[in-house]
């Protein structure tokens, strides 16, 4: 059953910058929108046991943030070029072709997508497929990409509180590229607002079935990044958050999967 809450208010996750003139639109972007006063999760309590003393010590879990690091390597920025700016977002690799992950209103309205990884190489990139309801968008590198892609967690989460970690391209959020979150609540419905969607824009009014994370701020160019277990597993996409808290929405990525791997499939 889902938690009754009062009107969500939020921001896609996604900066814009004017070509023409050098400012930075803020809360006039397509951009999340998140409510505050989300009801959090308690931490079930852990049980003692008792170990024996000649047992050996399970090995240190690996810090989530290091989990997080290992990953950047195959995170960029999405670039798209638009009539009179350019938007920002992120992206993550998906498979050895060259194809990343992102959210669809990262790349609505392009003129050209580029991405640029890490070491500030960019690429040209093509749009191989694209679900505006989803929000989701598959792009792929014109000349390859070398690089190790993110493995997918397929099973749907069904326990929470559950320790997850968010990865950006700090070029679009102008922040960190890891921050430490909580799936606090699942299936959640997110309508955004009058004056909350670009005008032209077809991007969805309500967003179902998403995960609720609570945790470090997540920024605008956040749009696109993968959410990941403790096990380096993406389980989802980074799409809304608040523009004031530190609450954020993310898509399950079992929710969407088969449909990126038809986007994948395709030749182009």
């Amino acid at each position: 059953m889902l938690t009754e809450r009062a009107p969500w208010q939020w921001r896609r996750t996604l900066p814009r910058v004017a070509a023409a003139v050098a400012v930075v639109l803020g809360a006039g972007v397509l951009a999340f929108f998140v409510a505050g006063g989300l009801t959090h999760v308690d931490v079930a309590k852990l049980r003692p046991a008792s170990v024996p003393s000649a047992a050996t010590p399970s090995p240190a879990a690996i810090p989530i943030a290091d989990v997080g690091r290992n990953a950047l390597p195959s995170i960029v920025t999405v670039e798209a070029d638009r009539t009179g700016d350019e938007a920002l977002g992120t992206g993550w690799l998906f498979d050895s072709r060259g194809d990343f992950v992102t959210n669809a209103h990262v790349i609505e309205g392009q003129l050209s997508v580029r991405i640029t990884d890490r070491h500030a190489h960019t690429h040209l990139a093509v749009v191989v497929g694209v679900d505006v309801n989803a929000d989701i968008a598959l792009v792929r590198a014109s000349d390859g990409f070398s690089g190790t892609p993110l493995p997918v967690n397929t099973t749907p989460l069904s326990s929470i509180p559950l320790d997850v970690v968010a990865l950006a391209s700090s070029r679009a959020t102008g922040q960190g590229d890891i921050t430490t979150e909580r799936v606090a609540l699942l299936h959640q419905e997110v309508p955004l607002q009058n004056g909350e969607v670009q005008p032209g824009s077809s991007a969805p009014t309500v967003y179902h079935d998403m995960f609720d994370l609570e945790g470090a701020r997540i920024y605008q160019g956040n749009s696109g990044g993968p959410v990941l277990d403790r096990a380096g597993m993406v389980v989802g996409i980074i799409t809304l958050a608040s523009p004031s808290g530190r609450d954020s929405f993310a898509i399950p990525i079992t929710r969407v999967i088969a449909e990126l791997n038809q986007f994948a499939a395709r030749s182009g």
